[in-house]
């Protein structure tokens, strides 16, 4: 239980003065400027009363109240207060507050007078008559609230309005908590009028939803989660409230991608392994014939037939180039790991990559003298990684534009990781496609055998790495990561 300061004035920032009540989060809280107005009240005091934050906030505090205190003048309220804090032997101030529902509860008032940066403020600490010592259940409840893995949300079982909430369906909603309090759920589900359905009938039959797959987007984040619904009953079945859970199984959800794509791999690999020597034997013969059948044909200036020759080895070659494709897929090859420079690696690979995004008019932007931590990894297979990404981004730009590579060091706890940043201002990737373009086989291009992200993502699970595509409205960012 934190102390409440017995000084009749101090003096707070508007930041500090926030921080400051935050710590009372079991109290009720009203704050009041010198114009008797509410500017602002916590989430505490809109459980116990009802009211809306937006119904409050800028209103005079007699609204609430039928106290004689706050019923004259403000400046001679805020006087009156101060000349009690003066006198601390003096009884504690009584009011009522007068509820959103017509009833009215009794409160001891303890007062506190900041100097703030925008005037006077009243901070008054609202104590009930009745309070009692919470119960085991009651502190179970608070602690699953202020988990921040776990969403949740306590509702009144008729109205359907918000009676509290936690960090994690806050941030779901993407709005404050006290903004939050006693508001309809429905104003807050517009955009997943599925779901909000699914909850109404779940509190209407009282049959419990149980593990209900929800994909939840906010601006450019997606999340997966898994939401219970269901009623709270006191003895005699009587609705007390209901409740709503969201399980964020984000991460669990990407881990079984990642299983199930790596089992994908496995597959293509041991067929390819299996195969790739039966391939390449024809096709050297093949190629073999073709080439002594080219030189006969320009001795005898057969220059038609000749070209068709050139076509025939053209395409020999890209299925050799995929067999050689297939074959990355399967068990990895035996890598020599070293601690080298990102910076080197791309250092190395900029003028190919210059060269790529001259012929297709596209300008490359990145930081020569970029220095970036040591990663433990092949310095070849990397070099196969980012020119791959960066081939892939020039080419998505047939009318031209620009490549920007960048890095950074970021931390993950105690660790930190190298990031690599490849983004381009092409038409970008499609959301219902950013999922599976590691898969085997999916491609956005005409002549593409959709292999090379794939073969990128195992290069960088063997390296202890990722890379992944953010979802984005314009341009495609990739981002690789590795552990440092």
């Amino acid at each position: 239980m934190h102390e409440i300061p017995s000084a009749s004035i101090v003096r707070l920032s508007l930041q500090t003065l926030e921080s400051y009540c935050a710590q009372f989060g079991g109290t009720m809280i009203v704050v009041v400027d010198e114009d008797g107005r509410m500017v602002h009240v916590n989430t505490q005091f809109l459980k116990e009363t009802g009211h809306t934050e937006s119904d409050l906030l800028y209103t005079g505090i007699h609204t609430v109240t039928d106290s004689h205190l706050f019923n004259g003048e403000p400046a001679q309220s805020i006087e009156a207060i101060r000349r009690h804090l003066l006198h601390p032997g003096e009884e504690p101030i009584g009011i009522t507050i007068l509820k959103a529902d017509g009833g009215s509860m009794h409160v001891t008032v303890s007062p506190i007078i900041a100097q703030t940066e925008q005037g006077i403020r009243c901070l008054l600490f609202l104590f009930g008559h009745d309070c009692e010592k919470s119960s085991l259940i009651e502190r179970f409840g608070e602690t699953m609230l202020q988990d921040e893995h776990i969403g949740v949300i306590l509702l009144h079982p008729e109205t359907l309005r918000i009676f509290d909430i936690s960090p994690l369906a806050c941030q779901l909603l993407g709005v404050a908590k006290s903004a939050l309090v006693n508001e309809q759920l429905s104003t807050f589900f517009a955009s997943a009028e599925k779901e909000y359905a699914i909850i109404c009938e779940a509190l209407a039959s009282g049959e419990p939803v149980r593990n209900y797959p929800l994909t939840w987007i906010r601006g450019e984040k997606q999340s997966e989660m898994l939401m219970d619904v269901g009623l709270l009953r006191s003895i005699g079945e009587v609705k007390d409230g209901a409740y709503i859970i969201f399980k964020d199984v984000t991460n669990l959800r990407s881990l079984e991608t990642q299983v199930q794509r790596s089992d994908r791999l496995a597959m293509i690999g041991q067929i390819a392994a299996g195969t790739a020597h039966e391939i390449r034997n024809p096709l050297t013969a093949i190629r073999g014939f073709l080439q002594m059948f080219r030189k006969s044909m320009i001795e005898r200036e057969l220059h038609k037939e000749k070209e068709y020759t050139d076509i025939m080895l053209d395409e020999l070659d890209r299925i050799n180039q995929l067999v050689g494709e297939f074959l990355l897929l399967s068990k990895p090859k035996e890598v020599s790991t070293s601690w080298i420079q990102i910076g080197s690696v791309l250092r190395d690979i900029m003028p190919v990559i210059a060269g790529e995004a001259l012929l297709h008019n596209v300008t490359v932007s990145w930081d020569e003298t970029l220095e970036l931590p040591r990663v433990l990894a092949d310095g070849e297979m990397l070099k196969q990684v980012f020119l791959n990404l960066c081939k892939n981004g020039i080419e998505a730009m047939e009318g031209g534009g620009s490549l920007t590579v960048r890095g950074s060091v970021i931390r993950a706890g105690k660790k930190s990781q190298v990031l690599v940043e490849i983004e381009d201002t092409g038409p970008g990737i499609p959301a219902h496609f950013i999922d599976k373009i590691f898969d085997p086989f999916v491609t956005t291009k005409q002549n593409g055998t959709g292999l090379g992200l794939s073969v990128c993502q195992r290069i960088m699970h063997d390296f202890g790495g990722s890379v992944a595509a953010v979802p984005r409205s314009g341009g495609a960012l990739l981002q690789v990561v590795l552990p440092c």
